[in-house]
């Protein structure tokens, strides 16, 4: 049911209950009566004004009051409903202070029970009686109005916690997408670029060709490197490339002229997932660090050790006697192992990295059987 729906039939039922409840009486309390068709009119108007009662349910609820008293003047002429419910209006729709005012509905209520008993020469507690009734309701409209007001303050502040999910899931994709185009698409266009610029240095294809592919890989690398820039670090997971893709990672170092010499020890483990892709990333980053920083020459020892409790994970290279200078890459920004320490924290795993002797050493650990 629409809202506008909703209010025409809460207006039409308080004109129609307070109608059909009034016998038709208005003999005033002084004397004289008032014209049948008045009370109708004003019945009319006044609870017309229920439609806004969410919106503005204070001026409503006052208005409510004032013609609930009008039992003042005509005894027998009780207008229940409407007040009632924007009674309940006020409870459900203000905070603490606005609600406050709903408890005005007890003047009301207890001038229409003292009104009806006098009219009706009731004794004393016939009086008490029917007040306590009439408070009783007015108690009860209240008192539901306020379980409404917590039930939407519980909701709206589960809704904003769902959007705080929504967002923070939002954040940790893009993070993830951020990490794996460095540590995918990046790391390899370095190698192309390694691959380029040292061909291009030794002249053994044409030099505007070759100047054209490195050209474009740099700057395939800087529109990477801008939008990594856009991405804030979080550790968010994701899954990639697992062990048995280490072979041509390994294959592809070789043929941009690393020497790679690798070694794994031990029994291999079954992983989850996302430790693989761990494990084959530090492998990557070390590589990628190589071609970009060692000079020609260098050679790549990589070693897996497998352990009963944790595998250790080496990349260290060695300088060889080599002094060719290593092609001049972009800037990076230290962003490949900052993004891999978040992903080996987020599956258990730890990662170091420094100088060793005249080289670089990476080095990971991580927990066997981790998630």
């Amino acid at each position: 049911m629409t809202g506008p729906t909703r209010d025409a039939l809460v207006v039409a039922a308080a004109i129609a209950v307070d109608l059909l409840f009034w016998d038709g009486e208005v003999r005033l309390a002084g004397g004289g009566e008032l014209p049948l068709w008045l009370p109708v009119l004003i019945t009319v108007a006044v609870h017309s004004t229920l439609w806004w009662r969410r919106r503005n349910p204070l001026p409503v609820f006052g208005v409510q009051v004032g013609f609930a008293l009008v039992s003042v003047a005509v005894p027998l002429w009780q207008p229940l409903v409407g007040l009632l419910i924007a009674t309940f209006a006020v409870a459900a729709n203000t905070d603490t202070r606005g609600a406050r005012w709903g408890w005005l509905v007890t003047v009301p209520l207890a001038s229409h029970a003292v009104a009806l008993g006098l009219s009706a020469e009731s004794e004393l507690v016939g009086v008490l009686q029917a007040t306590a009734l009439h408070l009783a309701a007015g108690a009860a409209c209240w008192i539901a109005g306020r379980r409404v007001y917590r039930r939407g303050l519980q909701l709206r502040a589960w809704q904003a916690d769902q959007d705080r999910l929504r967002t923070e899931a939002t954040l940790n994709e893009r993070v993830a997408l951020a990490r794996e185009l460095h540590d995918g698409v990046a790391n390899t266009i370095t190698t192309v670029l390694v691959q380029a610029a040292a061909a291009r240095a030794a002249a053994s294809a044409d030099p505007r060709a070759l100047h054209g592919i490195e050209a474009a890989a740099r700057r395939a690398m800087e529109e990477i490197q801008a939008t990594l820039a856009l991405m804030p670090r979080g550790p968010g997971s994701s899954s990639g490339p697992q062990l048995d893709d280490l072979p041509a990672l390994l294959a592809l170092a070789g043929e941009a002229g690393l020497d790679v010499r690798y070694a794994e020890t031990g029994v291999r483990r079954a992983l989850h997932a996302d430790v693989q892709t761990a494990v084959y990333r530090a492998i990557q980053e070390g590589i990628t660090n190589t071609l970009k920083y060692a000079p020609t020459g260098t050679r790549c020892l990589i070693s897996l050790a497998w352990g009963a409790d944790e595998l250790e994970i080496d990349v260290i290279d060695e300088p060889g006697r080599s002094v060719a200078p290593r092609p001049a890459l972009p800037p990076t920004g230290g962003r490949g192992l900052a993004g891999l320490g978040d992903r080996m924290r987020s599956v258990g795993g730890v990662v170091e990295s420094g100088t060793h002797k005249d080289g670089f050493r990476l080095a990971a650990r991580l927990p066997v059987g981790v998630r």
